[in-house]
């Protein structure tokens, strides 16, 4: 009797489990009894589930709040090397321009300066620049910008240097004329304005609206063949020898930037 109640059920299991095996008849069954049980294994996993998830969204939001803030930082880094990559696309174009001027520079002679100070008054018109006889800077050196003559060295200190401006009203610069070679003497007006007046050219020489001077190294101030002014302005007054020639400044000072110093030979 202990023998049929001990291996009975056994035999039963496994000829249960060969039938489920090759005929696959208890499959619903066990589908039916997996649904019916389900609901318990919802309810014994809910504690765990609802620990996970709080400790999730408490770490979520911390883990949202630490890569807003690196996004930020990033941000602001990518700013930065953008505003300093456009200021040095604009740095080479102003230097491109510079260099690739309607004059001829001369080889290797020349050092480039930014300005740090415009004086722009009636009767001073200088302009401050960020080297000085450290660079090897000296008094009388020629300064030139993208399109001709800004002026001359007339101070240097270690850093810095002073250029009197072509424009004012002490400065002279023997001049020509592109056109027919007459040749006279610009000086500055004493205005707000950027203008000079070319004198010594009589009444009877050719010298018309547009006429383009240049520089003349009459005298050794100047380098020869340098854009120094446009004619503006030409009349003859009464009672006076010579022509009242106004020039405007080839090259304008409000937007300059860098200048070019060329170096003594």
């Amino acid at each position: 009797m202990f023998f049929l109640k001990t291996f009975i059920p056994v035999i039963v299991a496994i000829f249960l489990i060969l039938f489920d095996y090759k005929f696959s008849y208890l499959d619903n069954l066990r589908q039916s009894v997996a649904t019916l049980i389900s609901p318990v294994y919802v309810v014994v996993s809910l504690p765990t589930k609802l620990y996970t998830w709080i400790d999730e969204q408490g770490t979520s939001k911390d883990q949202l709040l630490s890569d807003n803030q690196n996004l930020t930082t990033e941000l602001l880094k990518l700013k930065v090397k953008l505003q300093q990559i456009d200021g040095l696309t604009l740095e080479n174009k102003k230097l491109r321009a510079l260099l690739d001027s309607s004059y001829t520079l001369p080889q290797t002679n020349f050092t480039i300066a930014r300005i740090e100070q415009v004086t722009r008054s009636r009767l001073k018109k200088q302009i401050t620049i960020n080297k000085g006889s450290n660079d090897l800077l000296k008094v009388g050196q020629v300064t030139l910008g993208a399109s001709g003559i800004v002026g001359q060295i007339t101070e240097t200190t270690p850093n810095n240097a002073t250029i009197l401006m072509i424009s004012d009203p002490t400065q002279h610069v023997p001049v020509k004329n592109s056109r027919n070679g007459i040749q006279g003497i610009s000086q500055g007006v004493a205005e707000n304005q950027y203008h000079m007046q070319v004198k010594f050219i009589e009444p009877d020489l050719d010298i018309k609206m547009g006429d383009i001077f240049l520089s003349s190294s009459l005298g050794g101030k100047f380098p020869d063949g340098y854009p120094v002014g446009k004619v503006t302005h030409v009349e003859q007054h009464k009672n006076e020898s010579f022509l009242h020639i106004i020039l405007e400044p080839i090259q304008q000072t409000q937007n300059l930037e860098l200048v070019i110093i060329l170096n003594k030979q």
